[in-house]
């Protein structure tokens, strides 16, 4: 079979990626590649969803793709005012919220997040109890010895990716990453694909640069056919998909009061007013990593091939496959699930919680963050942290406050005069309005997170089994 070599620049950076192509159907049956092509599949997982929201926004030959209403909840935080929230980083950090992962991502061979690097500041004035008990993100605080930390501390990258450099993988249309060994034998791919002539195949070569990395994501976030649509120009459509709920019960003390706003003629929630502990709950969503929200929705996850991709990362032995138990465990049973410093002091959704994290240095300034108890001996030597100074945030909205957010979750502040400007918006009678004030909880939110991924009415969707009575009304 004849191999062809994808039009790159010698310069250029790139990965190669082989497929197999069944000429006929104009189809990708599948890929063969190594570490560096499966290491970017991984760090899709380990994305937050506000990450998701400002990359596919990018023009690349795909253009722009919309994901539900994810997209203009993170404009909408865009577009409010510095005022409104907590402090002045805090806006900052939800546009642009720091990888869970970030110290497996940043060896990548191509890395399409341009969120920069977690800084770290140390005392200024003495290194000796700098690193010891002056470790903060953040440098409105002080040492205990009284002097600003302002001494920039990097991560150390002491991790090289997520998957055995040795190990080459099969990876499906939709996805699904195999290992190439005995039980996933190229014979017998080609009979589970019911290829029975293989003069009908054909191999190509590509060399897939950060660009094509960028429509990759896009394609694995909106069809079963990411690599068809993505190498043989195929622009992928949005796969309408009926709402399930998510598939997974999470308990918490959860407990948010809401007045709905409910067009009575079709049962559509035009808009949901709330205090600030229902702003943060939506804002949180950005924070979250999508291999995070793809483990809460299970079977019901409809977002392309990325719970395919989710799934086959369960099943790969991580003795065998990955460079170390805890890339697997980031992946598919993510500890953190958010950033630490993204955490909130009071809990929101039990999903959100990153748990105990220990702080790490190895030779002066290198500082990394494992689960408490992790085991680090992989790592080398490193001496443990003892910090007192990287302190949660308090909230992301300031508060005693009231905000506004729409069926497709745009956020903003509520006053009498912006509530008379959103229901003209609607352009629906009043008598045609009805008012209901609910109660919802971590149930309810999980609702709404995975309706506004899937949907653009995110609040008519998510809360449908709280509306039945508003619709018999009409």
């Amino acid at each position: 079979m004849a191999a062809t070599t994808g039009a790159t620049t010698q310069t250029e950076e790139h990965v190669s990626l082989k497929l197999l192509l069944n000429e006929k159907g104009n189809k990708v049956l599948f890929a063969e590649a190594g570490k560096d092509f499966v290491d970017i599949l991984c760090s899709f997982l380990t994305m937050p969803l506000g990450t998701i929201a400002r990359l596919v926004e990018k023009e690349s030959s795909i253009g722009p793709v919309t994901l539900g209403c994810l997209n203009s909840l993170y404009q909408s935080v865009a577009d409010l005012d510095g005022s409104c929230f907590y402090n002045d980083a805090v806006k900052q950090m939800l546009l642009k919220p720091s990888n869970f992962a970030e110290d497996y991502c940043n060896t990548l061979k191509l890395n399409i997040d341009d969120t920069p690097p977690t800084m770290y500041w140390a005392c200024s004035y003495n290194s000796t109890c700098g690193l010891y008990s002056g470790l903060t993100v953040s440098t409105n605080n002080r040492c205990r010895c009284g002097y600003s930390l302002t001494g920039p501390v990097f991560p150390k990258h002491y991790c090289q990716g997520f998957v055995n450099g040795v190990a080459t993988f099969v990876i499906t249309d939709d996805l699904i990453v195999m290992p190439s060994c005995i039980d996933y034998s190229s014979f017998g791919l080609l009979l589970e694909f019911g290829i029975k002539n293989t003069s009908l195949l054909k191999e190509r070569v590509l060399n897939v640069t950060k660009q094509k990395v960028l429509d990759l994501l896009k394609c694995s976030l909106l069809s079963n056919a990411t690599l068809t649509n993505l190498f043989l120009g195929k622009k992928p459509s949005i796969e309408v998909s009926r709402f399930l709920s998510p598939d997974v019960e999470l308990n918490g003390s959860l407990q948010i009061i809401l007045k709905l706003v409910i067009r009575k003629s079709d049962g559509k929630v035009l808009c949901a007013q709330g205090e600030q502990d229902f702003a943060n709950l939506l804002l949180s969503f950005l924070t979250l990593p999508l291999g995070g929200a793809t483990r809460i929705f299970g079977k019901n996850c409809s977002m392309g091939s990325i719970n395919e991709l989710y799934k086959s990362m369960t099943e790969l032995n991580e003795n065998k496959y990955f460079i170390s138990k805890d890339p697997k465990n980031r992946l598919v049973d993510p500890w953190p699930c958010i950033s630490p410093h993204l955490k909130l002091c009071k809990e929101i959704l039990p999903i959100l919680q990153p748990g105990l994290t220990d702080y790490y240095y190895e030779n002066g300034y290198g500082v990394q963050y494992f689960k408490a108890g992790e085991d680090t001996s992989f790592f080398g030597t490193l001496k443990k942290l003892n910090v007192s100074n990287l302190r949660n945030i308090d909230s992301y909205m300031k508060g005693p406050a009231l905000y506004v957010v729409t069926d497709d979750l745009v956020v903003a502040p509520l006053s009498p005069i912006s509530a008379l400007g959103l229901l003209n918006q609607f352009k629906t009678p009043l008598n045609d309005l009805k008012e209901k004030v609910i109660t919802i909880g971590v149930k309810e939110s999980i609702s709404i997170l995975k309706a506004g991924l899937t949907s653009t009415s995110a609040l008519t969707n998510g809360l449908a089994h709280l509306l039945n009575e508003v619709k018999e009304e009409k």
